[in-house]
């Protein structure tokens, strides 16, 4: 029999149908806009970097990628993170994942040095069947403000979950204390050139993501969030800074994610301990309407966030409530043997040092 399926790359033609199955198959309309940014203007490649199955002239599955450029000290590496992958119901369980993570695989074998992404519990048997391997996983903080929009059980005593989870936080905060070990300066948006050469300073020898101004200028562009960057300066200097992001939707909860951090590896722990607190403060103090606030815990020291009422996704409560995501990763090639990049295990989580702008959704 033939094969009924057409497993080929993306061409601009299928955009709409791409966005059309989008919010069939993952439950979100998203525009043009949304498209342009993260797929049309990535700044590392030349093309929209996506496979497409097709079926008598319809879309019914795609398998997309959000290409970053890796570091590990002075080496560079071109990397795709895979996203937005999804079959239309109809076709599911016919092989076609696999058929076009294939493509993608052999597709890219000479231009990408490795894949990484954080799939959850669902889609992580799949990434593993297909040659990823477990780096580990990535640990997130929740500062929960509205408990009602994590837990829709609650909605009947709104009014009382709203107050004492904001008594709760008010309380670690007057615990917390204020930093004013720095100044500090808040920026609505990214300022794009401060932010790269604060990043240039310093030399992470981890694999990381390269923070230079094309990254900047295009990583924080998402349509959908609004970025704000609060920056620790002493005299004229700039000594670090985070970004946030803030997301308000009409169907569900407005999530602030601190998504960037700098310096990422440079001082002491007392050193970014002294730092971070104040500027985690400001983020805190700026959204206190917000339902939620998600960090990052592989570069913001853990006892800094949980000063500041967050907990972790890796421990009790909210091991009951989250699904964790897990860092995986594989070397490019059809058959990948050499799984070291810079002299480091690609597979070893200290030598990743990651925040959650290396994420595409937020």
């Amino acid at each position: 029999m033939s094969d009924p399926y057409d497993v080929r790359r993306y061409e601009p033609s299928d955009r709409d149908a791409f966005l059309e199955l989008f919010e069939e198959v993952l439950g979100g309309r998203m525009g043009t806009d949304w498209f342009a940014w993260k797929y049309e203007a990535n700044p590392y490649v030349d093309h929209v970097p996506i496979v497409v199955a097709e079926r008598d002239g319809e879309l019914v599955g795609a398998r997309s990628f959000f290409p970053l450029r890796v570091g590990a000290g002075d080496d560079r590496y071109d990397a795709f993170q895979p996203c937005d992958s999804m079959v239309h119901p109809d076709h599911q369980r016919r092989g076609l994942f696999t058929r076009m993570t294939e493509r993608a695989i052999e597709r890219y074998e000479d231009d990408v040095d490795l894949f990484f992404n954080f799939p959850n519990h669902r889609s992580l048997p799949g990434n593993l069947k297909l040659g990823w391997r477990v780096v580990g996983e990535q640990e997130r903080y929740y500062r929960i403000q509205n408990p009602t929009a994590w837990l829709p059980a609650l909605e009947p005593v709104e009014s009382l979950a709203r107050t004492v989870a904001s008594g709760y936080g008010s309380f670690r905060d007057r615990l917390a204390g204020s930093r004013d070990a720095v100044e500090r300066v808040r920026y609505d948006g990214v300022p794009t050139a401060t932010l790269a050469a604060l990043a240039g300073a310093e030399t992470v020898p981890a694999f990381h993501v390269v923070r230079d101004e094309a990254f900047y200028e295009w990583r924080f562009e998402n349509p959908l969030w609004r970025y704000r960057t609060v920056l620790a300066t002493r005299g004229e200097t700039v000594v670090a800074a985070l970004v946030y992001g803030r997301r308000e939707r009409a169907d569900g909860p407005t999530t602030v994610r601190l998504v960037d951090v700098l310096p990422l590896a440079a001082g002491t722990e007392a050193y970014r301990t002294a730092i971070l607190s104040g500027l985690l403060e400001d983020v805190v103090r700026a959204n206190r309407d917000a339902d939620v606030l998600v960090a990052p815990g592989s570069v913001i020291p853990g006892g800094t966030l949980r000063s500041r009422g967050f907990h972790s996704d890796q421990r009790p409560p909210l091991t009951w409530t989250t699904s964790a995501s897990t860092h995986v990763v594989r070397p490019s090639g059809t058959e990948p043997t050499d799984w070291t990049l810079s002299g480091r295990r690609l597979t070893d989580a200290s030598n990743w040092r990651l925040a959650l702008c290396e994420v595409d959704s937020g």
